[in-house]
C-alpha cells in the first residue's frame, strides 16, 4: 500500500492531524497514487457552477475537474482556501496532497470523527451521506479496504 509520494502524504496527513494511511488509501483509490490524474465534471458544471457568477467565463474543463493524487475538485480547493488560478498547481504533490488534506479534515469534523461518513462526503458530498446507508458505499468500503490491506468486500 506504499506509493511513491508516502513521504509526502505523511507531511500532509501530519499537518491535519490525519492518518498517512487513511490518506494513502484515499490516494490509492482516487488517482491510483498518479499526480498527473485528472477528470472533467461536466454534471458538476451544469448543476452547481454555470450559473454562478464568479465563474462565468471560466473554462469549465478547467475549474470543474479533479486534480493530482486525492482527486481534488478545484472548487473545493478554492472552498478551503486555494487561492491560485491555475488549478493545474493541484497536480504538484505536495500542494494537492494539502488541500485534499484540508477537506478531509474538515469532512471528518463535519461527521465527529466518523472515518466512513468522511470518506462518503469526500467522494460525493455531504448531501445524501449524512446517514447509513451511504450512497456510494461501495466507495467508502474500497478506501476502508485498501487501508487495511484487504481485498474490497462484494456488494449487492
Amino acid at each position: 500500500m506504499v506509493t511513491a509520494y508516502r513521504a509526502e502524504i505523511e507531511t500532509a496527513a501530519k499537518a491535519h492531524a490525519l492518518d498517512p494511511d487513511l490518506v494513502e488509501a484515499l490516494v490509492l483509490v482516487e488517482s491510483a497514487g498518479q499526480t498527473h490524474a485528472y477528470r472533467y465534471e461536466p454534471n458538476f458544471w451544469v448543476k452547481y457552477m454555470a450559473a454562478r457568477p464568479e465563474w462565468k467565463g471560466q473554462n469549465p474543463k478547467r475549474v470543474s475537474a479533479s486534480y493530482g493524487l486525492m482527486q481534488v475538485m478545484f472548487v473545493v480547493a478554492v472552498e478551503v482556501g486555494y487561492t491560485a488560478r491555475d488549478p493545474e498547481h493541484l497536480f504538484v504533490p505536495s500542494i494537492g496532497l494539502e488541500y485534499g488534506c484540508r477537506k478531509l479534515a474538515e469532512l471528518l469534523r463535519w461527521s465527529q470523527g466518523d472515518v466512513p461518513q468522511a470518506l462518503a462526503a469526500y467522494n460525493g458530498g455531504r448531501g445524501g451521506n449524512a446517514t447509513r446507508p451511504f450512497r456510494n458505499q461501495p466507495y467508502v468500503d474500497l478506501v476502508v479496504a485498501q487501508r487495511h490491506g484487504l481485498p474490497p468486500r462484494a456488494t449487492a
